[in-house]
C-alpha cells in the first residue's frame, strides 16, 4: 500500500470529493454480477451511493435500509389491499414504482418528523450514546429510499435483500479498503449529493411535490402517448433543474455529448460487432460519460479561483446516461428529448402552483396575530431593551441592498396602512391613552411590526419600541422607532443610519436632551450600495417619508453625518435660521443657518423641519460620554487563569443572540477592538465604543494589562453574575502575530481551552475564540450552527488577520483512536498525500522550534485515512473562511493523553480529603512554592542518602499520577523523617493552571530537593523538567515548564541568611 498511497487518480476539486467514483464502482458490480450470476440489473445507482453512506455514516445507512424496508411493506400493502376491493389491480410497471416513490416520499415524512427523533431519544437515553445532538440519525437522497425499496419488490423481499446487500458490499470493500486508503479520494469531504435538497427532508417539502408531480405524469404521458424517458424518475429528477438553467443546460449538454460519443466508440472496427446491448450499453454510455468528466476535472479543477468544476456535470448521477441510452435505442433524439423537457417543464410548473397555492393555506403560528399579548421578553442578549440599544439595533438591521431576493420597494398599500399607523401613533403619543394601544398593536401586527413597551426605569418615563418582527433575508424594511407617549418634543428622524452611522446613536441621546416624542430610523438605506430606490431622502415611497408625513404637525429634526465638517463644528438648519421652540438645547453651540444642507432630501423647505449636521467623530463622542466605563482592567496572567477553573457562579443557559446582536458582536464589539471597525469611531475611541455596545447586551469588555507582545489586551466576556450566557468569549492581542485560536468545544472535549490558552501566549496570537456554552446543547462547530456569538467573533478575527499570511487553528479534541498514532493530527481541509503538500508556514509553527512545538512530535496530517473517520471539520467556521478566502482555517485534533496533562482527575478532591492532603491556602501558586526559601546555588554534590529518599517519594508522586491508585497517595501522605532526611509532602490547587499539585521535598542539612507534580488524567507526555537553582533563567523556565504541565525538579540549598531567619 506504500506505493499507492500516493497514487492521484483522480482530479483535486472533482471527482476526488464526488461519490461518481463510488457510483461507477457499484455500476460495474453490478453489471458483472448480471453477466455471470444472471442477476436483475435494477437500481444502478443504489450500491454505490449506499455504499458511500455507509462509509462516512453509518447511521445513516441504516437508515436508508429501514425505510426501505417501510417503503417496501407499505406499498405492497396498498397495492394488495387495493386489489382486493376491486377498485385497481395490483400495481404493475410504471404504476408500481410511482407506488413506490409516494409510499417513500409518505414514510419519510413519518421517520424524520416523529419515528427517528423518538428513536433517536431513546437510544440516547439507554445507551448513552448522541444521535439528537450530532444529528446523524437520518435518511439522505431524494431517489435513495425508492429504488432500493423497488429493487426489493421487484426481486421479492428474500432475493431482493441479497442481490441489493452483495454489490453494496463489495463496493463498500473496495472503497473502504482500496480507493480511499490508496488514492486521494477523499473520505474526509465526500460528497454525498450534487442536489442539496436531497439531505434534508424538512427544508425541501417543495422539491418532493414537484418530485411526486412529475413521475406522475410522466406515468401517465408513458400510458397516453408512448413517451420513453428510461424510467419515471429521469423527467422527475431532471423538473428539479429548472430554477437552476445552468445546471439544466449542462445536463443537457452531457446528454449530446455522450450519444455523439458513444456512436463514434460503437462505430470502431471490432467493437460495432459486438453485442453492445441491454446493461452493456448502460455500462459503456456511463463510463464515458465518467471519463468526459475526469477530463474536465483534469482539465480545469483549482485553475479557475471560485469555479465548483462539480457544477459542469450533469444533473444527477445515471440521469444523462438514461437518457443517451434510450437516444440511442431509438436511434433519434429530438423524439426522446422534447417530450423528457415537456413533461418535466410541466411537472415543474404545476408542482410550483401546487406548492404555492398550498403555502397560502399554511397556518401561521398562533401568536402571529396577538396584538393584546406581546412579547415582554424579547429573545436575545437584551440589545433592544433600552432606547441606545434600540437604535443600535437600527442601525444593524437597516437593508442595504435587495440581495435575497427581498425588494426594496414595499407595496402601496402597505404604506397606505403604515401612514395610518403613524396617524394613530401621533395622537397616542399625544394623549398617552393606554386604552388606545392595543388598537395600534392590531394595525402594527397586520404590517408585520410589533409595538411592545420597553422595561421600565424609575424616574423615567414609559417608552414604547416600534421594530419590525421578522429578522434576516425575510426582513421588508420597516423603521426601526423609539416612542415616548406624552413627551412634548421634537420628532428626530435617521434617513441613513449606515452611510451616515452613528446618527442612530446619537439620536438616542439627544433624545434626552430635548424630550423627544418618537426616533425614526430609516429601515432601508441603500446608498452605501449605489442604488436610489428605498433611500429615505431621494424616494418618496419609502416608509420613513410616509411616518414623516403623517407628523406634519409636529416639530421633525432631521440628523445626518457630514464628514466636511470640522471636529466641534456642528451646523442646525432650519427654515428661518432660528431655533424652533425646544430645540435649543439639541446642540448647545451649534450654528444655526437658513440655508439648504448638501443633500437636502425631499423634506428640506417644509414647515417645523429642521436637519442637524455633525462630524461622525463628535456623535460618536457624544454615545461614549454617556456610556458604562470600561471593566476593571485585569492581568493576562489572572485572565488566563479565570479560563482554567470552574466559575463559582453556576453558568447560565446560553442565549440564542438575534441576527443584530450577531451584526453587533461582529462588526461593533470584536471588529474596534481587533483594529479594524468603521471609519465612523475614531481609532482611539473604538475600544470605549467597543465597551459601550458590550455593555448593552449585559456584557464586559476587559483591559487586560501584562500582555506578553503587546501593550494591551482586550477580553470580552459575560457579565460576572451571568457567565456562559454569551455562548462564547473573546481574548485580543492588538497587534499580534497573524495566528488566531478557536476552541469550539471546551466543555466536551476536556482541555482543548486551558492548551489553546497557552498556545496564545507562547505564540503571541492575535485573538483566542473559545466557547462558554454547557455540554447539553451543540456547540458552535456544529455543522448549521450558524447563528452563535461564537461564529459571529469568527468572522471578525477572519477578517482582522492578513489575508496570505493569516491562520486560524482550530483546537478539538479525540479520544479513543490508538490507530491514529498522533498527538496531534492537522486537518487543512483537503487530504494531505505527500510532505510538500503540507502549507510551510503551518509546518514552522508547528515545528519544535515554533511556538505550537511543545505541542509534542508525533503530528501527522489528515490524509484521508479510514481510521480518521469523522476527523474531519465541516463547522460553519471552516465554511466561511473557505468562501471568503483570506485567512486560511486549519483543525488541530488533540490527543487524549495531551489534553488530559491540563485536566485534573475527577475525584482528587475526594482522594486527597481521604489521605488528609488538602490543600492548606485554597489557592497557591506552584511557582512560589517551588522557589521558596530563596533557594541557591548548591556547593556541593547532593549526597546519595538524599538522592535516595527523594526518587521514593518522586517515584511515588509519578505512579500516583499514573495510575491514581489512593493508596500511593496514602503513602506519600505518610511521608517521614527518616534519619537526617526531612522528608515532606503536601498539595495545592493552582488557580493560574486550573489543577491541583503535589510539593514533594527531602532536605537534609542545607540540602534540598523539590518537585511539583501536577495530578492530572494523563501524566504530560514531556519529560520532567531538571533544574538548578541559582541559574539566571530560573524564574523563566520554570514558568514555561509549569505553562506545558510539566513536571518540575529543583536542586538547591538554603543561603546562610535563610537558614538564620
Amino acid at each position: 500500500m506504500a506505493l499507492l498511497s500516493t497514487l492521484t487518480l483522480f482530479p483535486a476539486y472533482s471527482l476526488d470529493t464526488s461519490i461518481l467514483v463510488a457510483v461507477l464502482v457499484g455500476v460495474l458490480i453490478l453489471a458483472l454480477l448480471t453477466e455471470t450470476l444472471g442477476w436483475v440489473f435494477v437500481g444502478l445507482v443504489v450500491p454505490g451511493y449506499l455504499a458511500s453512506v455507509f462509509v462516512i455514516h453509518p447511521e445513516a445507512g441504516c437508515t436508508v435500509v429501514a425505510e426501505s424496508l417501510l417503503t417496501y411493506g407499505l406499498a405492497l400493502a396498498f397495492s394488495s389491499g387495493l386489489s382486493r376491493t376491486g377498485a385497481w389491480s395490483e400495481f404493475f410497471g410504471r404504476d408500481r414504482f410511482f407506488a413506490v416513490v409516494l409510499a417513500s416520499v409518505v414514510v419519510r415524512a413519518v421517520s424524520e418528523t416523529w419515528l427517528l427523533p423518538v428513536l433517536g431519544h431513546w437510544m440516547d437515553e439507554r445507551w448513552g450514546t448522541s444521535f439528537i445532538v450530532d444529528r446523524s440519525l437520518h435518511s439522505i437522497g431524494l431517489v435513495l429510499v425508492p429504488l432500493t425499496a423497488n429493487a426489493f419488490w421487484k426481486l421479492k423481499l428474500r432475493r431482493g435483500l441479497w442481490q441489493v446487500a452483495v454489490p453494496v458490499a463489495l463496493t463498500y470493500v473496495i472503497l473502504r479498503f482500496v480507493l480511499l486508503p490508496g488514492t486521494n479520494l477523499s473520505f474526509s469531504s465526500l460528497e454525498l449529493m450534487y442536489e442539496d435538497v436531497a439531505q434534508d427532508f424538512l427544508s425541501s417539502p417543495k422539491a418532493y411535490i414537484i418530485l411526486l408531480t412529475t413521475a406522475f405524469l410522466a406515468a401517465r404521458f408513458n400510458l397516453k402517448y408512448g413517451w420513453d424517458f428510461n424510467g419515471i424518475l429521469v423527467p422527475a429528477l431532471l423538473a428539479l433543474t429548472w430554477l437552476e438553467p445552468l445546471k439544466l443546460a449542462a445536463t443537457l449538454a452531457e446528454v449530446l455529448l455522450l450519444v455523439l460519443a458513444a456512436k463514434a466508440v460503437l462505430s470502431v472496427p471490432g467493437l460495432r460487432t459486438l453485442n453492445l446491448e441491454g446493461p452493456r450499453k448502460t455500462v459503456l454510455v456511463f463510463c464515458l460519460g465518467f471519463l468526459v468528466k475526469w477530463g474536465i476535472g483534469w482539465a480545469m479543477g483549482g485553475r479557475i479561483p471560485g469555479l465548483k468544476v462539480t457544477d459542469l456535470f450533469g444533473f444527477g448521477y445515471l440521469v444523462p446516461t438514461l437518457l443517451a441510452v434510450k437516444m440511442l435505442q431509438k436511434q433519434v433524439i429530438a423524439r426522446v428529448l422534447l417530450p423528457t423537457l415537456h413533461t418535466s417543464l410541466a411537472g415543474f410548473l404545476i408542482g410550483s402552483l401546487a406548492g404555492f397555492g398550498l403555502s397560502l393555506i399554511e397556518p401561521r403560528p398562533a401568536t402571529a396575530l396577538t396584538a393584546e399579548a406581546p412579547h415582554e421578553q424579547v429573545p436575545g442578549l437584551g440589545l433592544d431593551q433600552s432606547p441606545l440599544g434600540l437604535m443600535v439595533m437600527g442601525r444593524a438591521t437597516a437593508r442595504e441592498s435587495d440581495v435575497g431576493g427581498q425588494s426594496l420597494r414595499l407595496k402601496h398599500g402597505d404604506l397606505r396602512e403604515y401612514s395610518g399607523l403613524w396617524n394613530g401613533l401621533d395622537a397616542w403619543l399625544e394623549s398617552g391613552r393606554a386604552e388606545d394601544l392595543n388598537a395600534l398593536r392590531t394595525k402594527a401586527v397586520a404590517l408585520g411590526l410589533e409595538l411592545r413597551e420597553l422595561p421600565k426605569q424609575d424616574g423615567v418615563p414609559a417608552r414604547f419600541a416600534l421594530v419590525e418582527r421578522v429578522e434576516g433575508a425575510g426582513k421588508a424594511g420597516w423603521d426601526t422607532s423609539l416612542l415616548v407617549p406624552g413627551a412634548q418634543g421634537p420628532v428626530l428622524e435617521v434617513p441613513r443610519p449606515l452611510t451616515e452611522a452613528p446618527s442612530a446613536e446619537a439620536a438616542a441621546l439627544l433624545c434626552e436632551r430635548v424630550n423627544c416624542r418618537a426616533i425614526i430610523v430609516s429601515g432601508v438605506d441603500s446608498r452605501r450600495a449605489g442604488l436610489v430606490l428605498g433611500d429615505a431622502l431621494a424616494q418618496s415611497e419609502t416608509p420613513l417619508r410616509h411616518a414623516h408625513d403623517a407628523l406634519s404637525s409636529r416639530e421633525r429634526v432631521q440628523l445626518r453625518v457630514d464628514p466636511s465638517l470640522k471636529p466641534g463644528q456642528v451646523v442646525l438648519h432650519t427654515p428661518d435660521g432660528k431655533a424652533p421652540q425646544g430645540l435649543d438645547m439639541l446642540w448647545p453651540g451649534a450654528t444655526l443657518t437658513a440655508n439648504p444642507p448638501p443633500e437636502p432630501g425631499g423634506n428640506w423647505g417644509e414647515s417645523r423641519v429642521s436637519v442637524l449636521r455633525a462630524g461622525a467623530s463628535d456623535l460618536a463622542s457624544l454615545v461614549i460620554e454617556h456610556a458604562q466605563a470600561l471593566a476593571a482592567p485585569m492581568t493576562e496572567r489572572d485572565a488566563l487563569g479565570t479560563l482554567m477553573v470552574t466559575p463559582e457562579v453556576a453558568r447560565v443557559p446560553a442565549v440564542r443572540p438575534s441576527d443584530a446582536e450577531l451584526l453587533v458582536l461582529e462588526q461593533q464589539v470584536a471588529s474596534p477592538l481587533l483594529g479594524g471597525g468603521t471609519a465612523d469611531v475614531p481609532r482611539e475611541l473604538r475600544s470605549r465604543w467597543a465597551g459601550a455596545m458590550a455593555a448593552l447586551m449585559g456584557l464586559r469588555v476587559h483591559p487586560v494589562t501584562e500582555c506578553a507582545g503587546a501593550t494591551g489586551c482586550w477580553w470580552v466576556t459575560d457579565a460576572e453574575d451571568t457567565p456562559g450566557r454569551l455562548g462564547a468569549g473573546l481574548m485580543v492581542r492588538p497587534g499580534g502575530a497573524p495566528l488566531a485560536l478557536e476552541v469550539p468545544s471546551p466543555a466536551r472535549e476536556a482541555g482543548t481551552l486551558p492548551v489553546a490558552a497557552e498556545l496564545w501566549h507562547e505564540s503571541r496570537s492575535t485573538a483566542l475564540v473559545f466557547a462558554t456554552a454547557s455540554g447539553d446543547m451543540p456547540h458552535p462547530a456544529t455543522f448549521g450552527e450558524l447563528r452563535t456569538s461564537f461564529q459571529a467573533f469568527h468572522q471578525a478575527v477572519h477578517r482582522a488577520l492578513p489575508k496570505e499570511q493569516g491562520w486560524v487553528l482550530h483546537l478539538r479534541g479525540f479520544s479513543g483512536r490508538p490507530s491514529v498514532e498522533a498527538d496531534v493530527l492537522v486537518d487543512v481541509g483537503s487530504p494531505v498525500l505527500t510532505p510538500a503538500q503540507r502549507p510551510a508556514d503551518l509546518e514552522r509553527l508547528l515545528s519544535q522550534e515554533g511556538p505550537l512545538g511543545w505541542l509534542g512530535q508525533r503530528v501527522r496530517y489528515h490524509d484521508g485515512s479510514p481510521e480518521l473517520t469523522g476527523l474531519n471539520d465541516a463547522s460553519p467556521q471552516q465554511v466561511f473562511s473557505r468562501t471568503f478566502g483570506g485567512a486560511r482555517l486549519a483543525t488541530l485534533w488533540l490527543s487524549e493523553p495531551l489534553r488530559g496533562a491540563f485536566v485534573g482527575p475527577r475525584l482528587v478532591a475526594e482522594e486527597l480529603a481521604i489521605t488528609g492532603l488538602l490543600p492548606e491556602e485554597p489557592r497557591e501558586s506552584p511557582e512560589r512554592a517551588l522557589l521558596a526559601d530563596r533557594l541557591v546555588a548548591p556547593t556541593q554534590p547532593v549526597s546519595a542518602a538524599l538522592k535516595e529518599h527523594f526518587a521514593e517519594l518522586t517515584a511515588s508522586a509519578e505512579r500516583y499520577v499514573a495510575q491514581q491508585n489512593v493508596h500511593d497517595l496514602r503513602a506519600l501522605a505518610q511521608t517521614k523523617r527518616v534519619g537526617n532526611v526531612t522528608r515532606q509532602v503536601k498539595s495545592g490547587f493552582s488557580a493560574e493552571y486550573g489543577l491541583p499539585f503535589l510539593l514533594v521535598e527531602a532536605r537534609q542539612g542545607k540540602q534540598v530537593l523539590r518537585a511539583v507534580y501536577f495530578l492530572q488524567q494523563h501524566p504530560s507526555p514531556a519529560k520532567r523538567a531538571e533544574l538548578t537553582a541559582g541559574d539566571a533563567e530560573l524564574a523563566s523556565t520554570v514558568d514555561l515548564a509549569l505553562r506545558h504541565r510539566r513536571p518540575v525538579v529543583l536542586t538547591g540549598e538554603v543561603s546562610r541568611e535563610e537558614a538564620r531567619r
